[in-house]
């Protein structure tokens, strides 16, 4: 699987309910990169900046990816519960396939995720 395959993946679990594991809470506590997902306070314009400035190979595909765009801005528009409900629900549908994505980039998401409100 390439880096915009797994990118477009982790965004399609990010935003499943907008298009984008156990409960809200175990998500939330257990899983740092869902953690961070779930719970960031940032604005769109806020996160592709941290995108472009921290994994600059995946802010080029996301530019790339107008689809993608959106589906982040509907994610990040979400109330966080919802936010987590979503990441739950898409961790629990395929959960193997997640871990392996994560496992590729989670770091970079988790690095745009904890530095956005720096931009």
């Amino acid at each position: 699987m390439n880096s915009a395959q797994c990118l477009r993946r982790v965004v399609v679990a990010g935003s499943l309910t907008a298009a984008i594991a156990l409960s809200s809470a175990a998500v939330s506590s257990a899983d740092p990169i869902m953690d961070a997902l779930a719970n960031t306070s940032c604005t769109y314009p806020q996160v592709t900046a941290a995108l472009n400035a921290e994994a600059p190979a995946l802010g080029r595909q996301l530019r790339a990816r107008p689809d993608m765009q959106a589906n982040i801005q509907q994610f990040l528009a979400m109330p966080m519960d919802q936010r987590q409900q979503a990441l739950a629900q898409q961790q629990a549908a395929n959960p193997q396939l997640n871990a392996m994505i994560f496992a590729q980039i989670g770091p970079q998401i988790t690095q745009v995720a904890n530095t956005c409100m720096n931009y």
